[in-house]
């Protein structure tokens, strides 16, 4: 038993953070794709992380924009924005064992990633993370089958009745709680498992850091899966640890 990989947006470590380049990378490396994802004003589902981009000293909703006025637009990084469904094409004869972790920006497009991912027989691939149960509860009523994660908001230091509705997340199904690498994260990580449920670490980008989290161990229960900007490192240290 090993924690599973995610590149963070890709192995944007390396690359321009939720391109093509960048999940083509962090696949080569044997790491999972994390990516963020909204619809633009046409209804395309995007993967693109932030609700704004910012145009002669003016912050534009992405939603206000259709697809083709987004990829006219010359970003200083020069990338080109990639559909959803593009990324599901691209992996389509990658091995089963890929999975994808998505944050989804509101309610519609985790909707619409749930319509795409049954076209593309990639619900059993796909994990889709939010800070808002609400949006998760939705979700999980428009489909039983889909993997959904909780991620847990960075201002709780604390995991109980008070501060999460654990009864809610084990109503609607959701076994993992998705936690910012922290100074305590050992205690939130025993706090998780202490409730029955899985622990998915992110940002997790130094080797100092990397080391930490894997070594966590309770209950004959580990970290089940990181996010990180730098895949080959960390699953080097993982294939050192566990060997």
């Amino acid at each position: 038993m090993k924690p599973y990989v995610f590149g963070h947006r890709g192995a944007m470590g390396y690359e321009v953070e939720n391109t093509i380049p960048a999940f083509k990378k962090a696949v080569s490396m044997g790491a999972g794709i994390e990516t963020d994802v909204q619809l633009t004003k046409d209804n395309e589902l995007i993967c693109f992380h932030d609700p704004y981009i910012k145009i002669e000293e003016k912050y534009c909703p992405i939603k206000n924009f259709t697809l083709k006025e987004l990829r006219a637009i010359k970003f200083e990084d020069n990338r080109r924005i990639p559909l959803v469904k593009e990324v599901f094409d691209i992996f389509k004869n990658a091995p089963n064992t890929l999975r994808y972790s998505i944050d989804i920006i509101d309610k519609k497009s985790g909707l619409e990633l749930l319509n795409l991912a049954r076209k593309a027989s990639l619900l059993k691939n796909i994990e889709i993370t939010d800070r808002r149960l609400r949006y998760l509860v939705v979700l999980r009523r428009k489909n039983e089958e889909s993997n959904l994660v909780y991620t847990l908001t960075e201002s709780i230091n604390s995991i109980n009745p008070k501060t999460v509705n654990l009864d809610k997340l084990r109503k609607i199904r959701i076994s993992v709680i998705n936690i910012m690498r922290r100074k305590h994260i050992e205690d939130l990580f025993k706090e998780v498992i202490d409730n029955g449920l899985k622990c998915y670490i992110w940002g997790v980008n130094t080797k100092i850091n990397m080391k930490r989290i894997i070594k966590m161990r309770y209950k004959d229960e580990i970290v089940s899966a990181i996010y990180t900007d730098y895949p080959d490192i960390l699953l080097n240290l993982i294939r050192e640890h566990f060997k």
